[in-house]
């Protein structure tokens, strides 16, 4: 373990924590808001299920380069894989989402927090951000959250 992974882990708890209280904090009319006019349209609750499932193909993205992956494959189509996988859980309650969320950043903070600083500087592609090193990469999952809120504080205000 090194100082870089404990802060990368101090850090994907604190913004996730960040995360969870943005998103308990809306009422149920909230989450059925649009927050997207163009692309997916995604309503609030589209959003969020979107950070929860990326993250955990991110994280399985991360676990494959340690054992020797190389990241995302050269054709993979983000919004392609946004589109097939966002809304899957409609029927889930906010509740397990919100626990699904907070379990994943959970099971993503403890890999980074295990990693050392030669498995940090591995490289990988990511699929938005394309050859990076697993630090970055790890970075970008919290990052990626932070902007979406963003946009939807944007709508609430």
């Amino acid at each position: 373990m090194s100082d870089e992974a404990t802060k990368l882990a101090d850090k994907l708890l604190s913004e996730g924590e960040r995360t969870l209280a943005f998103f308990r904090a809306l009422s149920a009319h909230d989450w059925a808001r649009h927050v997207y006019a163009d692309g997916a349209h995604w309503t609030i609750r589209q959003a969020f299920e979107h950070l929860a499932l990326s993250e955990r193909s991110m994280l399985r993205l991360c676990e494959g380069l340690i054992a020797g992956g190389t990241g995302a494959p050269e054709d993979f189509d983000i919004d392609r894989f946004n589109r097939e996988h966002t809304d899957r859980m409609g029927a889930s309650p906010i509740a397990e989402l919100l626990d699904i969320f907070s379990g994943t950043r959970q099971a993503t903070a403890g890999f980074a927090r295990g990693l050392d600083d030669a498995q940090l500087a591995l490289r990988g592609r990511h699929p938005a951000m394309g050859d990076s090193s697993l630090g970055d990469i790890l970075k970008m999952i919290y990052l990626h959250n932070t902007m979406h809120v963003r946009d939807i504080k944007k709508l609430l205000a």
